[in-house]
């Protein structure tokens, strides 16, 4: 049976750096952006909000809808929404099970080619500017 499922992204900024997480389920270096998938009946930010909290610890505000990623394989696809938001309390990243390491990175491509496949293609088209000056205010 093939599945459709939808997952939401969080890109926080702090300091003019974004961070990324790294699965420990996966034996590729490279890293993610933390958020999940999204349960029956939540909204989207619902979802964010949420995963924010379960997999860093991080509280954070949805600011803007940044963009779209899509990921497909034999029997599931998953697309998914990138929201920047700003954390209460980035310094205290406490990270679940699912995750087995962090940092935070400046927005050069040698930092973003640390990310995975399907999010570097679109980070490299980003705004970096706009973003970090729309979290700072926010």
């Amino acid at each position: 049976m093939k599945t459709i499922e939808f997952a939401v992204k969080g890109l926080v900024i702090c300091d003019g750096k974004f961070l990324a997480v790294h699965k420990a389920s996966i034996k590729s270096p490279k890293f993610e952006l933390p958020g999940g998938r999204m349960n029956f009946g939540e909204m989207a930010e619902e979802t964010l909000i949420r995963e924010m909290t379960e997999e860093i610890g991080l509280h954070v505000k949805p600011v803007k809808l940044v963009d779209t990623w899509n990921y497909v394989a034999e029997t599931n696809q998953v697309t998914g929404i990138i929201y920047l938001c700003v954390a209460e309390n980035p310094e205290n990243i406490i990270l679940s099970e699912e995750h087995d390491a962090y940092e935070w990175l400046s927005p050069t491509p040698e930092s973003i080619d640390k990310m995975n496949r399907l999010f570097k293609p679109q980070m490299l088209r980003w705004d970096w500017n706009e973003l970090i000056e729309i979290a700072g205010k926010a």
